[in-house]
């Protein structure tokens, strides 16, 4: 099992993984880009400086997919798909690139690896943590794309939706997909 857990920043993507990965018997993959902000000596990814924040993006991106490799099976906090969400964010303004190609490319043939995939949607604020960002229209944005890439991935028959917000009922319904998708 290759299992994926995308969203916007804030709808509790870690806090399912760290509940069903000792349920399920599978490693983490942590998220990358907190890693990568830390040995780069960022506090956040917008802090990192403008010049050097392609080759961080490409960073994560690599990192990711070299982490997802180095396992047979694993539950994911991010991916593949949440890199190239990030990149079309915050390169919104700028024209598609030979980069953006290359990071498509990547991204897209990463996520074809992926078993199975569990998608959160925003169902309360997000709470700061000093690295994400809260803003709301920032969080729709990110949601917004996330579905969009979903369906251009090709991995909207490998997705499931969390319906809850509390906690309980969110990892009962992922056990309950899981369950059934492996019968």
């Amino acid at each position: 099992m290759k299992i994926i857990v995308t969203g916007a920043s804030g709808v509790g993507k870690t806090t399912l993984v760290e509940a069903l990965a000792p349920l399920l018997s599978l490693p983490i993959i942590p998220e990358t880009a907190r890693e990568l902000c830390r040995q780069w000596g960022a506090a956040y990814p917008g802090a990192i400086p403008l010049e050097k924040q392609e080759e961080f993006k490409f960073a994560v991106l690599e990192k990711q997919i070299e982490k997802e490799n180095s396992e047979t099976s694993y539950l994911s906090d991010r991916s593949a798909v949440d890199a190239w969400v990030l990149w079309q964010r915050w390169n919104i303004c700028q024209a598609m690139s030979y980069d953006t190609e290359k990071f498509y490319a990547l991204a897209k043939d990463q996520a074809q690896t992926y078993t199975h995939v569990i998608y959160i949607p925003p169902l309360f604020e997000p709470v700061d943590d000093g690295f994400r960002w809260t803003d709301l229209d920032y969080q729709k944005q990110i949601d917004r794309l996330t579905r969009m890439t979903l369906y251009d991935f090709g991995l909207l028959q490998k997705t499931y939706t969390v319906k809850s917000a509390p906690m309980q009922e969110r990892l009962e319904e992922v056990r309950n997909w899981l369950g059934k998708e492996n019968q």
